[in-house]
């Protein structure tokens, strides 16, 4: 016969067991929550169909019409707009024609009213074949009349 005494098991234990499964069980409903919220990819690049101009276009097209080109370059180097959107080889849509281009991007939207809604809201439409890396935070950051200067210069390139 041995005369070791028997193992007792701390008391923690039952407690430390049971606090372990309420940790798993509160970081599964969290991960499970959180993997609700996000977003079905594809319903992200299903493009919106638009019928009818949008309301902000003549309001676009009206501040456009006064602005000035001439300082939209500077504008343009200022935010580092230059830094995805070069002349012929940037992550963005490229510098050269997107006056034209943006004419043609959204049925029933103007040129203007295009390249607006895609610096302010850019997630608002995404060209096939681009990435979704547009800063979304310019409609904060530029103030109007910069904006409307910008695009009035870009409608020109």
């Amino acid at each position: 016969m041995s005369n070791r005494a028997p193992t007792q098991v701390p008391r923690l234990a039952p407690l430390i067991t049971l606090l372990s499964a309420g940790l798993v069980v509160a970081f599964s409903v969290a991960f499970f929550a959180v993997l609700g919220n996000v977003p079905n990819p594809q319903r992200l690049m299903t493009p919106v169909i638009v019928t009818a101009s949008p309301q902000f276009t003549d309001s676009i097209e009206a501040r456009v019409a006064v602005a000035d080109p001439s300082k939209g370059a500077a504008i343009f180097e200022k935010y580092a707009c230059n830094a995805c959107h070069r002349a012929e080889d940037g992550v963005g849509p490229v510098l050269t024609g997107m006056g034209k281009r943006a004419a043609t991007r959204r049925p029933n939207y103007s040129a203007a009213a295009y390249i607006y809604e895609s610096i302010i809201e850019p997630n608002a439409f995404i060209v096939p074949d681009y990435a979704n890396i547009m800063v979304s935070n310019y409609k904060a950051k530029i103030p109007e009349v910069e904006l409307f200067n910008l695009i009035a210069w870009l409608l020109q390139q």
